[in-house]
């Protein structure tokens, strides 16, 4: 064989392996994997440093500080301007509202610009808004639009950026590595409850988005060293497999995982935001109460990183319908016998939010591939993020009327049901033996 023919052979190679026509059989529809991989233990070698640096990012950005903090806020809040709760909660309807107006551009960014560029400019730009809270004196229109301003420019501090980076470095290792990765946000809402409760009862709330801007700013550096400065996806598109934008959205498996996803976030995000009211309505002590909310963060932690290292070995709706379905277990329990059992819910919320979360980013990339990956996840968190912003004002619109928690307590059952039977639904995907982790 010649020269050419030899170029000739190996060129024949890259196509039969880029369009599935490889030797051994054609790759599944929802197969976006490369044929071959490295060992678990090799890619977690590889990766650790880029790992570190997205789960600490991920923890500090706008998902994680804004959320898991705001409960804390609302009594002081609520004191100072004489808003009802409703309207103080309906804050996170906003903002997410930006997240949802802002990530699809921001996936498309990604796709293009690559991660690192993007979260170096976002950082501080969350940062900025986050301090201009501290000194916020004026209505509530006000107040809402500082909210949307800090998820639009806080977009790219969430999981829409980080999960792109992670799961770009692995694949036999992926599920682990993304559980990794939204531990953050899961170790966030362990220690900001507490914590924000101790700095705002000590020096008011004016200095508690001080301390969260503070933290915001910490990540910058890592990015900056660590997150990788691989190019921008657009040149090794060609080595990435992957559904184009308008044929994922095509696939039932897409609208399954956003709408059934989206049923989830719902409820677990209405008991997050509330959990600490409730507490303090049934005459549990504020300390009390902070701490019981922190087993949100313990079920995250634990959910993120379990069954991100079991969803590597087991089909990953199955467990997302088994955990769904014990929560709703849980919340049924809390609306039964009461706050005694809050710490129970309070775990398996942070339990179905752990899963729900490393899922979204999991199940992106096993049904559709990374090609686009920035595009269709945004997408896809968008509708998630619909269900957190919709989920804690309709708690609160609910509690206004009724003046309890009752009604918003059976919503949450119902939804977390309607999520574990979406789940169910799904459709297989293909994954190598070769990809299973050694």
């Amino acid at each position: 064989m010649n020269t050419v023919q030899t170029l000739k052979a190996i060129e024949d190679g890259f196509k039969s392996v880029l369009t599935g026509t490889v030797p051994w059989g054609p790759v599944t529809r929802y197969n976006c994997s490369m044929p071959t991989a490295p060992t678990l233990k090799a890619e977690m070698t590889a990766g650790w440093l880029l790992l570190a640096a997205a789960t600490w990012g991920c923890g500090m950005g706008a998902s994680s500080l804004l959320y898991y903090s705001f409960g804390i806020f609302v009594a002081p809040v609520q004191a100072e301007f004489h808003w009802t709760r409703g309207d103080v909660t309906s804050a996170l309807f906003f903002g997410s509202f930006g997240l949802i107006a802002a990530a699809p551009v921001l996936g498309f960014l990604i796709d293009r610009c690559g991660a690192r560029h993007v979260a170096l400019v976002a950082i501080p730009a969350f940062t900025g808004v986050l301090f201009a809270l501290s000194r916020f004196d004026g209505s509530l229109t006000t107040f809402y639009a500082m909210f949307f301003l800090a998820t639009v420019l806080g977009s790219g501090t969430t999981p829409i950026l980080y999960t792109r980076a992670v799961a770009g470095n692995f694949d036999v290792a992926r599920g682990l590595a993304l559980g990794i990765t939204l531990a953050g946000p899961g170790t966030a809402a362990v220690v900001l409850p507490p914590f924000m409760l101790d700095t705002i009862t000590l020096h008011g709330w004016r200095h508690g988005f001080e301390v969260l801007a503070l933290l915001a700013i910490t990540p910058w550096v890592f990015v900056y060293w660590f997150l990788g400065r691989t190019p921008p996806a657009t040149r090794i598109a060609p080595v990435l497999a992957g559904m184009k934008p308008r044929d994922a959205l095509r696939t039932r498996a897409f609208w399954t995982i956003a709408v059934g996803f989206t049923g989830i976030s719902i409820g677990c995000s209405a008991l997050v935001v509330h959990l600490v009211p409730l507490l303090r309505d049934a005459g549990v002590a504020a300390a009390s109460a902070a701490r019981i909310a922190s087993m949100i963060g313990v079920g995250v932690i634990l959910g993120r990183v379990g069954i991100g290292w079991l969803i590597d070995r087991v089909f990953a709706p199955y467990v997302a319908a088994v955990i769904f379905s014990i929560t709703a277990g849980g919340c049924a329990l809390l609306a039964a016998a009461g706050p005694d059992q809050a710490p129970v819910a309070a775990f398996l919320i942070g339990l179905s939010l752990g899963a729900e979360v490393d899922l979204l980013a999991y199940l992106t990339s096993r049904y559709f591939g990374l090609r686009n990956y920035g595009f269709l996840y945004a997408t896809i968190y968008a509708c998630f993020w619909s269900g957190i912003a919709l989920g804690p004002a309709l708690a609160g619109r609910l509690f206004d009327r009724f003046g309890n928690y009752d009604l918003a307590l059976r919503m949450i059952v119902g939804l977390l049901v309607f999520g574990a039977l979406a789940a169910l639904s799904l459709p297989r995907f293909a994954l190598d033996s070769q990809q299973r982790p050694h």
